[in-house]
């Protein structure tokens, strides 16, 4: 099952205009660019913060604890420019609490996070600088940074060993730049805590690898839609979680080389619900039977192995993909099912569900023209 989580606020951090706030642009960058010299390589890092309220009281909803539970953090492409064959986005913990701010690119506002510092602009309260060593609370972490600016980050003395979800990364060979990062690590240190202690979330700093920050030969930038943007790919946390069940009783298997799929899905669902949509299943070309019930209304099941995806229907975009561990279909005495938490689905949009069934080596895709629109 899943549930989508969209960005509470963010903002990009330019070091070619380090005093400027950018928390309205409706694009997000991260990235290295060539200054007016020509030689030198200014960076570009995005702050992007989920609200942890919301995720810890849809966990409460359904029982489930982080430990359950995947998270993904998802953004999306609207630009990118002479990226290299090879690099990889690092999300970092920011160390320290920064305010959204109103401004853009193109117009010089200074009330918001900027790369000089994370609150108003102003050079007297910058970010912690790799010369600091802040401990968190009564933690084993601590806060740093780069020393001249680009935001702050949470990290574990080497001697500690490392802490997962401190730092994640996605790595780019030859494939589209959009994040689909696991972030499930940094989720928890979230929402449990670290050694005993409470540890504060200031959201994700997007950049480009250390690595890739300290070699010249990666350059170019990508730029990703913020949640100011007016499209439907703002920036997402989506959280997944195994909730099916699998209960035959007396309903036979479905013959997989001949068969019908239809659901009881509505026309219209509200962005408030979470609904349960029955998958009805019967033989194509059902066989004579000795009872007194007429074949087509036999229903029969789809096997344990059978996923389901959400396709935004205009765009064709998933978005939710098949997953064959946590959109598992459902079964039980009357047919299979599935639950959707409609939430977190963009409202006034049409949308697609189609189902994945692998038996054996073969895998067959079920898209019967399964359409839903969600409304406010």
């Amino acid at each position: 099952m899943f549930r989508i989580f969209y960005a509470e606020k963010d903002a990009t951090l330019y070091e070619s205009v380090p005093t400027q706030n950018t928390g309205l642009d409706e694009i997000l960058e991260i990235g290295k660019r060539l200054d007016t010299d020509g030689s030198t390589l200014l960076k570009s890092r995005s702050l992007v913060k989920f609200d942890m309220t919301e995720i810890s009281a849809s966990l409460s909803t359904y029982g489930k604890t982080v430990n359950d539970s995947k998270f993904v953090l998802q953004l999306y492409t609207s630009h990118a420019k002479n990226l290299p064959a090879e690099y990889t986005v690092t999300a970092k913990l920011v160390g320290e609490n920064w305010i959204n701010g109103t401004g853009y690119l193109a117009a010089a506002t200074t009330d918001g996070a900027t790369w000089s510092d994370p609150e108003m602009g102003n050079t007297v309260n910058t970010w912690i600088s790799s010369s600091q060593n802040i401990q968190i609370g009564s933690s084993s972490l601590y806060v740093s940074g780069s020393g001249a600016g680009g935001g702050s980050w949470m990290y574990q003395s080497a001697s500690l060993g490392a802490t997962a979800g401190l730092q994640t990364s996605e790595s780019f060979s030859y494939r589209p730049s959009d994040v689909n990062m696991d972030v499930t690590s940094a989720v928890k240190i979230w929402v449990s805590g670290s050694g005993g202690a409470t540890i504060p979330n200031y959201g994700f700093l997007i950049q480009f690898s250390d690595a890739d920050e300290l070699n010249d030969i990666v350059k170019g930038y990508v730029r990703f839609f913020s949640r100011e943007t007016q499209t439907i790919y703002v920036p997402r946390l989506t959280m997944y979680w195994d909730n099916s069940t699998f209960t035959t009783g007396s309903l036979a298997a479905a013959n997989l080389e001949s068969y019908i799929v239809y659901t009881n899905i509505k026309p219209t669902y509200k962005d408030t619900e979470i609904a349960k949509i029955r998958i009805y299943t019967r033989d194509k070309y059902p066989q004579k039977s000795p009872t007194n019930l007429f074949p087509e209304q036999t229903v029969k099941f789809l096997p344990a192995t059978t996923s389901y995806a959400v396709f935004d229907a205009a765009t064709d975009e998933a978005i939710i993909p098949f997953d064959d561990i946590y959109n598992k279909v459902s079964c039980d005495t009357t047919s299979n099912f599935v639950y959707l938490d409609l939430n977190g689905l963009m409202p006034e949009r049409y949308y697609r569900l189609e189902f994945k069934i692998k038996d054996g080596f073969t895998t067959q895709y079920v898209d019967d023209q399964i359409y839903f629109k969600v409304i406010r």
